[in-house]
C-alpha cells in the first residue's frame, strides 16, 4: 500500500505543471473559499444567522436534499460470535430499496442498562470481507469498554460492490455532473445505522458517538454535520481547508469519497461550524501529506474560535501526532477517552486496550452469497434526486445552481504575435487567465459583418481551423475568431483530471472555465474592427460545441450556434457540476429558441429540430436554405 501510494504521488509529482496559470486562479480561488468561511465563523451571532443555511447547502452537496425515504432497513443476522466478555453479530441492512450495508456489530455482555453506542466507519484498507475485518480492533476495544459498536463496511470495500474512485481512476466524469459523490451514500448509510441503533434495547440513543480514520474520517465528520443525533464525533486524519489542499494539490491522493460537490463553495471550516458546540475531538499526523499542516492548524484555530464563542472551548480540540497518514494504538485508546468523557461520563477509568483479531472469513456477512439483486454498483444513476423544473423557470435554475460561478466581466485583448499568418491574441478575462485565440480579421469592409467564435479542440491548430473556415475566408463572410480554451491541445488527460478535481473544490469544473473562457472570446470579438455586435455566432466541434451552446443561453447577444458533431448527453460531456440534476443537452438545446441552431453536417436524433448546413458561410449570411452557389 505505501510503495503504490509512493508511486501516485511520484507521478502525479512529475506530470502536474507547478505554474500553471489556472491552478494559480484555483488557489486563489480557494483561499477565498477559507476566507469566507473564517470570517462566517467569527463569532456565535454570525454563524447562527448563517447556520441553517450552510446546513441546507450541505445537504445539497452530498445529495441529501431532501431527504432519502427511510423506507424498511430489512436488516438480516447471519451469525453471532461470542468472544467472551462481547459478541460480533454478522448484519446487512438495506440503507435504500435493494442498497445493502455489511457490518459487524460488537455487543458488550456486561451492561448496566442501556449504554452508549459508537458508528465506525473505515478507510480504505483492502479485503474481499470488507474493511470492516481490517478495522475491528476499534469494535473489540470499544465492546471491552462498555459500548455498542457497528463498524460499517464503505460501499467499495464491503461485501456488496460499489464504486468510490469514478473520477480519481476510472473515468466516470459524469458523477459531477449528476452531482455524485460517494460521500453521499456513506452518510446516508451511517446515518441508517443510527436508525438502527436506536432500535436496540441495548443501546441509549441520546449518547450516539462515531469515528473513523481517513475515508472514515471524512464520513464522521460529514455525517455529524447533518444529523445532530451524533452527539461526540472524532475524525482522524481527515480534515483540513480548501486554501491548502488546493495548494498542495492534495487531490492526487485522494479518493472521490473524501468531498462533497462543493458547487456553493463551502469551506472544511464550514463542515465543523455545523457540528459545534457538539465535542469535537480530531486527530492529525503532521507527517500526513494528505491533509497539510497550515490547513488543520487554520481549522483549529477558527472552528476553536467559534467554540470558544459558544462558551465551550472544552468540546474542541485537536489531537497532533507526529506520523504520516496512519491509524495508532494511541489513537485508538484516545478515541475511548473522549467518548467516555462525552458519552459515558466516566474519563478517569482505566482502559482494556487488548484485541485478538478474529479471523476475516469469520466475520463475513455474505460469504459467497451475495444478495444478486444488489443495486449498489448503479447509485450514481439514481442516488442524487432531480427536481421537476418548469421549463420557463429552468435557465434561472441553471444559472444560480450550475453556472453561478460564470460570470460575464470585462476583458483585456492583447495581440501576441502571428501563427500560420493568422494575429495572435491574448484574452484574459475575469478569473486573470490568459487565453489564446487567432483571428482573422477583414479590414475591407463595406458595412459591419458577422463574427464567427469557433471553440477549439485538442488537436486543432491554425492550419486545421483555416482548412475549416475556407469558404468563410474566400467570400470574407465574417470576422473569425477561433479561442483555445485554457488547456486546450497543452494539458495532458492527467493535468486535465487534476484541475478537474481542483477546480470541485471551489464549485467549477474545467467545463465551466472553459465556458467563461468562450464568453470573454465573443466579447473579445465584438471589440474586433468590422464586427457587426448583434451577429455574432459560436461554433464548435463534440463537447466544445457544447460549450457554445451554453454560452448562447447565459449570454442572450449572441446570434446563434452553430454544432458540429454534438455529444447527445452530458454524461459525454461538457462537464458541470449538477446539470444532470436539472436537464440534459437536447433540452437545454431547445431553450435556445427563437435563436438558430444549426447543425454541421448532421444532427443527432436526440437534438431538437434546426438547420442541417454544409456551409458555414450560408447561416453566418442569414441564408438557411440550400438554395445559393457555393462560390468556391
Amino acid at each position: 500500500m505505501r510503495f503504490r501510494i509512493a508511486l501516485v504521488v511520484f507521478w502525479a509529482a512529475v506530470l502536474l505543471p507547478a505554474a500553471d496559470p489556472t491552478q494559480e486562479y484555483l488557489t486563489r480561488a480557494a483561499r477565498s473559499i477559507t476566507d469566507r468561511a473564517a470570517g462566517e465563523v467569527v463569532s456565535v451571532q454570525n454563524w447562527e444567522r448563517l447556520r441553517s443555511r450552510r446546513l441546507e447547502e450541505m445537504r445539497d452537496m452530498l445529495g441529501l436534499l431532501p431527504w432519502p425515504a427511510r423506507t424498511p432497513l430489512n436488516v438480516r443476522i447471519t451469525g453471532t460470535l461470542d468472544k467472551g466478555s462481547y459478541t460480533v453479530e454478522k448484519l446487512a441492512f438495506e440503507s435504500l430499496p435493494k442498497v445493502y450495508v455489511t457490518a459487524n456489530l460488537y455487543v458488550p455482555k456486561q451492561r448496566k442498562g442501556r449504554v452508549p453506542a459508537i458508528v465506525y466507519v473505515c478507510g480504505h484498507s483492502y479485503l474481499p470481507q470488507g474493511a470492516k475485518v481490517q478495522y475491528q480492533r476499534h469494535g473489540i476495544s470499544l465492546a471491552k469498554n462498555g459500548y455498542v459498536a457497528i463498524i460499517l463496511d464503505p460501499i467499495q470495500i464491503a461485501e456488496v460492490w460499489g464504486a468510490h474512485h469514478g473520477i480519481s481512476a476510472q473515468n466516470m466524469y459524469d458523477w459531477y455532473s449528476r452531482g455524485y459523490t460517494p460521500a453521499g451514500i456513506e452518510v446516508w448509510n451511517a446515518m441508517r445505522a443510527i436508525d438502527y441503533l436506536e432500535s436496540r434495547p441495548e443501546v441509549d440513543g441520546d449518547r450516539i458517538g462515531m469515528t473513523g480514520r481517513s475515508g472514515g474520517a471524512a464520513m464522521s465528520w460529514f455525517t455529524a454535520a447533518v444529523d445532530p443525533r451524533v452527539k461526540a464525533v472524532m475524525p482522524v486524519m481527515g480534515i483540513s481547508t480548501y486554501a491548502a489542499n488546493v495548494a498542495e494539490n492534495t487531490q492526487r491522493l485522494h479518493c472521490d469519497c473524501m468531498f462533497v460537490i462543493n458547487h456553493w463553495r463551502q469551506d472544511m471550516i464550514h463542515q465543523g461550524a455545523l457540528i459545534a458546540p457538539r465535542p469535537l475531538l480530531y486527530g492529525q499526523g503532521s507527517k500526513d501529506n494528505l491533509f497539510p499542516v497550515a490547513g488543520y492548524k487554520e481549522f483549529e484555530d477558527k472552528v476553536g474560535g467559534l467554540y470558544k464563542s459558544y462558551g465551550k472551548p472544552e468540546n474542541f480540540r485537536l489531537l497532533e501526532v507526529p506520523t504520516a497518514h496512519s491509524d495508532s494504538d494511541f489513537l485508538r485508546e484516545e478515541s475511548i477517552r473522549f467518548f467516555d468523557r462525552f458519552l459515558s461520563h466516566n474519563p478517569d477509568r482505566t482502559l482494556d486496550m487488548s484485541y485478538t483479531n478474529a479471523p476475516a472469513t469469520e466475520l463475513a456477512v455474505y460469504g459467497d452469497n451475495a444478495p444478486a439483486d444488489a443495486r449498489n454498483y448503479l447509485l450514481p444513476e439514481f442516488f442524487v434526486p432531480r427536481p421537476e423544473i418548469a421549463r420557463p423557470a429552468l435557465l434561472e435554475t441553471l444559472r444560480k445552481n450550475v453556472f453561478n460561478g460564470v460570470v460575464k466581466a470585462g476583458v483585456t485583448v492583447t495581440q501576441s504575435g502571428t501563427a500560420d499568418g493568422l494575429p495572435e491574441l491574448s484574452i484574459t478575462g475575469p478569473d486573470g487567465v490568459p487565453i489564446r485565440a487567432l483571428v482573422r480579421r477583414v479590414s475591407k469592409a463595406e458595412k459591419p459583418l458577422p463574427g464567427l467564435v469557433y471553440i477549439a479542440s485538442d488537436g486543432d491548430d491554425a492550419r486545421s481551423i483555416q482548412e475549416l473556415i475556407r469558404e468563410v475566408a474566400m467570400k470574407n463572410s465574417a470576422v473569425v475568431l477561433a479561442v483555445f480554451p485554457r488547456g486546450t491541445g497543452v494539458w495532458s488527460h492527467t493535468t486535465w483530471k487534476a484541475m478537474l478535481r481542483n477546480a470541485m473544490h471551489v464549485g467549477e469544473t474545467v467545463d465551466s472555465m472553459r465556458l467563461r473562457d468562450v464568453l470573454a472570446a465573443a466579447e473579445a470579438l465584438r471589440t474586433q474592427p468590422n464586427v457587426d455586435a448583434g451577429r455574432i455566432t459560436v461554433m464548435g466541434k463534440g463537447v466544445a460545441g457544447a460549450l457554445g451552446l451554453y454560452a448562447a443561453l447565459l449570454d442572450e447577444r449572441l446570434h446563434q450556434v452553430i454544432l458540429m458533431d454534438p455529444p447527445e448527453t452530458h454524461a459525454q460531456g461538457p462537464v458541470f457540476l449538477n446539470i444532470l440534476r436539472y436537464t440534459d443537452l437536447p433540452q437545454a438545446a431547445s431553450m435556445l429558441a427563437p435563436r438558430k441552431l444549426v447543425y454541421y453536417v448532421r444532427k443527432p436524433a436526440a437534438w431538437p429540430a434546426g438547420f442541417v448546413t454544409m456551409s458555414l458561410a450560408g447561416p453566418l449570411e442569414g441564408r438557411y436554405n440550400h438554395g445559393f452557389a457555393s462560390g468556391m
